[in-house]
């Protein structure tokens, strides 16, 4: 974060309307993904693999969401802190794994299929959901953009 030069005054209206357009998008998102998934990978006939599909879907768009979600403008325009990549890196890789140790309720996805979940999440959150979350910012909060 970069301190202001000047104190803060929040328009919680403007954060509001952002936030809740930003999980209008997550939600539509996630659906057609599902969806797709249900449609032509046949995910519907097995309810642990839909399970752990929902698992992973919600994790990666968890960890993607808190990386976009702690800048303004794009989520690229600071670094993190070491420790905050640690621990999202962590979440997403015990999370991960912990599909393919065989916990009642979670059948394992084929590995593509895995891969296939965290780069749509991490298109969805760090491409479309943060270009549309600067827009919004500019549109709803202008001065809090610098």
């Amino acid at each position: 974060m970069r301190p202001s030069r000047q104190p803060e005054s929040w328009n919680i209206g403007g954060f509001i309307a952002v936030s809740v357009l930003l999980g209008v998008a997550m939600v539509v998102e996630t659906l057609l993904l599902l969806w797709f998934s249900w449609a032509r990978l046949d995910l519907g006939s097995h309810h642990h693999t839909l399970h752990t599909f929902s698992f992973l879907l919600l994790l990666y768009f968890g960890v993607f969401s808190v990386v976009s979600a702690r800048e303004r403008r794009g989520f690229w325009a600071t670094l993190p802190s070491k420790t905050f990549l640690a621990a999202i890196g962590a979440d997403a890789v015990i999370g991960t794994l912990l599909t393919y140790a065989g916990l009642p309720g979670l059948t394992p996805l084929a590995v593509w299929q895995t891969g296939g979940i965290f780069l749509y999440a991490l298109i969805a959150c760090l491409v479309v959901n943060d270009a549309l979350k600067v827009e919004l910012i500019k549109w709803r909060i202008p001065e809090s953009v610098v």
